[in-house]
C-alpha cells in the first residue's frame, strides 16, 4: 500500500511549470486532498486542488468485486469584481474552475496487467488529438 505523499504535475504550458501538491489531511468523506503550494496562492479560494479516493466493494449488492478508484483536480481562476471604494481592494472570489474526474472501476479479479493497461489507454487517450483538440481549442468532433 503505498503511503500518501507529495505530488508533483508539470502543466501544459510552452514551458512546463511544476506544481507541487501536498498532503493536507483526509475531509468528511475521507478523501486526501493535496493543496498547491508552489507558487503560494494569494488566495486559498485559489489554490489547485486533487482528491483522491478508493474503495473496495464487497462480493455483494449490484457490484460485486470491483474497485474503484477516484482522481479528481480543481483549477480555480480568481476574479475581483467591484473597485477598492474603501481604500482596501475587495477580496477574490471564484470566477470560474477548470476540473476533471477521472473514475476507474476494476475488477478484483483482474489481472495486474489489465490493470495497467486500463490506466495507460486512459493516458494514452487524454494524449490523443482528437481529446487534445476537443479541449485545448473546444473543437467538437464530428463523423
Amino acid at each position: 500500500m503505498p503511503q500518501i505523499t507529495t505530488v508533483v504535475i508539470n502543466n501544459g504550458a510552452g514551458t512546463p511549470v511544476a506544481y507541487t501538491f501536498s498532503p493536507i489531511g483526509k475531509d468528511e468523506k475521507g478523501v486526501f486532498w493535496w493543496e498547491q503550494t508552489t507558487p503560494t496562492p494569494s488566495s486559498v479560494l485559489g489554490a489547485y486542488k486533487l482528491s483522491y479516493r478508493q474503495t473496495r466493494s464487497m462480493n455483494t449488492g449490484s457490484n460485486p468485486g470491483i474497485s474503484k478508484a477516484i482522481y479528481a483536480l480543481s483549477l480555480p481562476t480568481l476574479e475581483t469584481i467591484g473597485t477598492s471604494d474603501s481604500g482596501l481592494p475587495p477580496p477574490p472570489t471564484v470566477a470560474y474552475q477548470e476540473k476533471v474526474r477521472i473514475e476507474f472501476d476494476v475488477a478484483e479479479r483482474s489481472t495486474a496487467n489489465e490493470r495497467r493497461d486500463i490506466r495507460a489507454f486512459a493516458s494514452n487517450l487524454l494524449a490523443s488529438a482528437m481529446v487534445i483538440a476537443n479541449l485545448d481549442t473546444l473543437q467538437p468532433s464530428y463523423s
